[in-house]
């Protein structure tokens, strides 16, 4: 028997953990076969994935449904159906309710639940030919690492591997699956040592926990971190975290760690509290931003932070200050994702009670609730993607930094924003760096702040690297050539630690030098007032922090 074994990722660079434990399965269970992995994106050509998967020619086609691929898995089932017509296809995941049976082939099958649970009647099944439509497995007691070594060099290759070390989250919250199925089933901690050991030897650029909730215990916590950072060798690894259950040990532990060893996402969702209440998430919200707070200070992790857009009981004004509460904490990366509509979900039971909508296909995005109209869900949406491109990156981090220290309504800020990118179509258009700056150079001109504002731009501009100023951000006096030209007859040969007579030419040629305000100067820093103007000194060697931006020496 041919079996293939299909996954659609997001990317290229990620890959399908589920695959992996299916494969294993098949072969203790369902005897002699040939199976082969396969996975793409959804972003892929459609005919040329349909034509790869049809010259298969296999007798069976296994597939892991998520809700943000489930579109793409109906569509190539339905067509498949008619190039392989005798073909047997097997759907399974947890999202697996996600998927309308009628609209399948016939000759389609749904696993719902863990592989590793389900009954053995479902492989002499499909031994035999004779699989029914549905099948429902049982919670798995082991869950050991699906992988085998040539993995990394084959399946897993250039990609983000990931790896759960438990099972199940200790909240209940009403749009997730894991609401109908509390608790946390946990390996123990030798065996994740054991586990993680041949995924750290195969050196890969990131490894991603899927533990929902990783801290929930810290003992626990800290063991496992402290293997990693004993074992790891170029590997970045990135958790779910709760912030309110961080103890004063896993800090000390924190702020030992290098810059981008560890990433953290972590699931606000919303600040409001009747909100927080109606989905039944629990958290403490002060402990949380002092936690988080404190995590960004350390600079060395990056911080990535999840609201939710079309919650129960969020209105318009109570999103913008829940957004308000994450920007004051400038975290590194702020994504707002539209309230999905999970099948099964104790939400899905209550879309009348609270007059949700939501689209008729997955991954069943929110149109409106009561609380929020289309119009206004709407308008969030596109707030959203405006903080994805001027906000997610590296690029401005001094004016951002600074338009939090002088009390800048966040939502407001990025709600006109908002309206000056539609009338420049920018979502019509590539996102540079150099489009966002000028954009944002304009937004600020009538500003009374503009001219710091401007100079705060051009400062993150060569932060990122750049070895130019580009026309909006050249009004300087002194030309950078001119600058260097005049540093170099004036400055001793003889400056350290920066340079010595031998290295003095190197060091002028390769960085660059410019002018700033004394207010400017005062407000990065460099100077304790703001009357005299001075020179920085930008290096072509980078920061030790999570985002590494170049670094900058003050000229006196």
């Amino acid at each position: 028997m041919k079996y293939a074994l299909i996954g659609f990722n997001c990317r290229f660079t990620h890959s399908c953990l589920s695959l992996f434990y299916l494969r294993n399965e098949l072969k203790k269970h369902a005897g002699e076969i040939d199976i082969s992995l396969y996975q793409y994106t959804i972003n892929d050509p459609y005919y040329a994935t349909l034509a790869r998967l049809g010259a298969i020619k296999a007798d069976a086609y296994f597939f892991s449904v998520y809700i943000w691929n489930a579109d793409r898995i109906i569509r190539i089932t339905r067509d498949l159906s008619i190039i392989c017509p005798s073909a047997r296809f097997i759907l399974g995941g947890p999202q697996i309710a996600a998927l309308q049976l009628e609209v399948l082939p016939p000759q389609t099958t749904l696993v719902a639940g863990e592989i590793e649970g389900i009954d053995p009647s479902f492989y002499t099944d499909l031994r035999d030919h004779t699989l029914r439509s549905t099948y429902r497995a049982a919670k798995a007691k082991n869950f050991p690492s699906p992988y085998e070594a040539e993995d990394f060099d084959k399946e897993l290759a250039n990609r983000h591997i990931y790896y759960e070390s438990s099972r199940g989250c200790p909240y209940s919250c009403t749009y997730c699956l894991s609401s109908s199925e509390p608790g946390v089933r946990n390996k123990p901690v030798d065996q994740v040592k054991e586990e993680l050991m041949p995924i750290i030897e195969a050196r890969p650029q990131k490894l991603r926990f899927i533990d929902r909730t990783f801290n929930a215990s810290a003992k626990r916590t800290l063991e496992i971190w402290n293997f990693l950072q004993k074992e790891s060798n170029g590997t970045s690894f990135h958790f779910e975290i709760s912030p309110d259950l961080f103890s004063e040990e896993m800090f000390s532990f924190l702020a030992g760690l290098s810059p981008e060893f560890f990433q953290f996402e972590i699931g606000i969702q919303s600040t409001n509290q009747e909100t927080l209440d109606a989905i039944s998430r629990k958290t403490d919200l002060d402990t949380s931003f002092k936690n988080i707070r404190r995590l960004v200070e350390l600079d060395t992790i990056h911080i990535h932070i999840d609201l939710i857009l079309g919650l129960p009981h969020e209105t318009f004004a109570s999103f913008g200050r829940s957004f308000d509460d994450i920007f004051s904490l400038l975290p590194h990366y702020i994504q707002m994702g539209l309230l999905k509509i999970l099948p099964d979900t104790p939400l899905s039971k209550q879309t009348g009670e609270f007059s949700i909508r939501h689209c008729a296909h997955p991954p069943y995005e929110v149109i409106s609730t009561r609380w929020m109209n289309n119009d206004k869900l709407t308008m969030l949406y596109w707030f959203g993607e405006c903080v994805e491109s001027f906000y997610n990156n590296r690029f401005f981090r001094t004016f951002f930094r600074y338009l939090r220290d002088r009390s800048q309504n966040g939502f407001r800020f990025f709600l006109d924003l908002l309206n000056t990118c539609m009338e420049e179509n920018f979502f019509g258009k590539a996102r540079t760096q150099r489009l966002m700056s000028k954009i944002l150079y304009q937004f600020i001109e009538s500003d009374a702040k503009g001219d710091m504002l401007q100079e705060l731009l051009r400062y993150d501009w060569l932060r990122s690297g750049h070895r130019f100023l580009p026309d909006h951000l050249n009004n300087v006096d002194v030309s950078l050539k001119e600058e260097r030209d005049r540093l170099w007859k004036t400055l001793p040969q003889n400056y350290p630690p920066l340079y010595n007579s031998r290295s003095r030419n190197s060091f002028l040629k390769q960085s660059l030098f410019v002018s700033f305000s004394g207010r400017t100067l005062q407000l990065l820093g460099f100077r304790e007032n703001a009357e005299k103007s001075g020179i920085l000194c930008f290096l072509q060697t980078q920061e030790a922090t999570a985002l590494a931006l170049h670094k900058v020496v003050f000229f006196p």
